[in-house]
């Protein structure tokens, strides 16, 4: 009879091989633990570095730290790479034109004129001449006095400059421009004036120094986009926060002008832009809070009963009444209870304009498509002629050529003999290319000469 006890210890022992020859048979069937990892602890190469955890059977229960490969060196290196390809790109890929392509509402919308302000052509609108008077028009410099314009930033071209010895009236730089009506003036005009790169404007500016410069230089039209962003008046190119200028900054320095050149008379032109709502009470509370600048604003009335506009005012009267601010908006906005500040005056109502929206230089050279009206009213009604001489988007080398004395001066002329009616604001981007503000400048002295050769008559 066998012993219990004996029997038993002899059944453990065979329970006990057969756990061993399971656990050998797992650690065989495991490549990846018989060559990564290190089982038994106390083996005696203290590799610490390939230990993992493995159950009773031998499976993987935690994986081993992977080694970190991300140091200081690499990272330097790759940051290094990251900014090199982004100065190669910068340079090499038109991303100021991508850019521009992709923002929203960088673009004007197809239809954005309502309300009476929007001058469809084809509206009612005044009719006082300008002087145009039909064909024969012809607007040049004559040769022998066409100088370059230089930067102009600190003082006043002699073609612009009132001598001080004159006793006589002097009006933008010139005695003879005295006797011109507003309406048979002509004003070099800044296109998107605040947008430059000279106060920072991020992308697509229009000109590379500021209008203050400008001014200097002898334009006299200023063109500005109006903005509401976030609830602060700006004046911005349709998209907040990629540049701006502040109004009352604006509108301080311009006083500032005035003061220091006593002769001169501003036009500026106000454009609501898409980052609205526009209310053109707002910006005329920005103007009262600068001293001395509604002052200084000329107002255009009827006359009563009969609800016939006037006559626009001599350039000689608005001197000598220090009304020398001249207030245009156009493109929507709303006023205060529908009752607008009485120095606005509704550009579209006044004015004719050509075609806005030349790609490039064929677009300007073809003359049945850019001097064509497109907004305004119709007929040839308006006190007012506007001439875009600019390319979208904004070329500086464009501008070179368009701001040219041969460009400018073909470009008016037959602009001028198509619609029978000389230019009052000559629009242009990059204003420090070219001679626009001294062709301007002969271009009144021409039809002041013709003005004074009729009256001996």
């Amino acid at each position: 009879m066998s012993n219990p006890l004996s029997s038993r210890r002899q059944r453990q022992r065979q329970q006990h091989q057969f756990d061993n020859a399971s656990i050998q048979a797992s650690q065989n069937s495991s490549p990846s633990s018989h060559h990564h990892l290190n089982i038994n602890p106390d083996d005696g190469n203290n590799n610490n570095n390939n230990i993992g955890t493995v159950d009773e059977y031998g499976h993987l229960i935690t994986k081993p730290p992977k080694k970190n490969i991300c140091t200081i060196p690499i990272a330097s290196f790759f940051l290094l790479l990251v900014a090199v390809a982004l100065i190669v790109t910068w340079q090499v890929f038109p991303t100021e034109s991508i850019v521009i392509k992709y923002l929203p509402k960088f673009d004007p919308p197809s239809s954005p004129y309502t309300g009476a302000e929007a001058g469809a052509a084809g509206g009612s609108g005044t009719s006082n001449n300008n002087g145009g008077g039909g064909a024969g028009i012809d607007i040049d410099i004559p040769f022998e006095n066409e100088v370059p314009v230089t930067d102009a930033s600190s003082s006043i071209p002699s073609f612009m400059k009132c001598q001080e010895e004159e006793e006589a009236l002097c009006c933008n730089g010139s005695p003879s421009n005295c006797q011109l009506k507003l309406n048979e003036m002509m004003f070099a005009t800044l296109h998107n004036a605040m947008s430059t790169e000279e106060t920072d404007f991020t992308f697509g500016y229009n000109h590379y120094k500021s209008l203050e410069k400008a001014l200097v230089a002898g334009y006299r039209g200023i063109n500005l986009d109006l903005c509401n962003c976030e609830g602060g008046l700006q004046f911005c190119h349709n998209v907040c926060d990629y540049g701006e200028r502040m109004p009352q900054e604006v509108f301080t320095n311009i006083v500032n002008f005035l003061k220091e050149y006593p002769s001169e008379v501003i036009v500026l032109i106000f454009q609501a832009s898409d980052q609205g709502p526009i209310v053109w009470n707002d910006l005329y509370d920005e103007m009262k809070l600068v001293e001395d600048f509604v002052d200084m604003m000329y107002v255009h009335e009827v006359d009563g009963g009969e609800n016939t506009e006037k006559e626009w005012p001599l350039m000689g009267d608005l001197v000598k009444s220090n009304k020398r601010i001249i207030s245009f908006y156009f493109n929507g906005g709303t006023c205060t209870d529908d009752i607008c500040p009485e120095p606005f005056h509704q550009f579209y109502k006044y004015t004719a304009e050509t075609e806005y929206q030349s790609a490039n230089l064929d677009d300007l050279r073809n003359i049945q498509y850019s001097c064509q009206l497109t907004r305004g009213p119709g007929g040839f009604k308006g006190d007012f002629f506007a001439v875009n001489n600019f390319v979208t988007p904004p070329d500086p080398e464009a501008s070179k050529i368009t701001n040219g004395q041969q460009f400018l001066s073909e470009r008016l002329t037959k602009c001028a003999n198509y619609n029978g009616k000389r230019p009052n604001f000559v629009y242009v981007d990059f204003w420090g290319e070219g001679v626009t503000s001294q062709l301007v400048q002969y271009a009144n002295h021409q039809l002041a000469d013709q003005k004074e050769d009729k009256e001996e008559v």
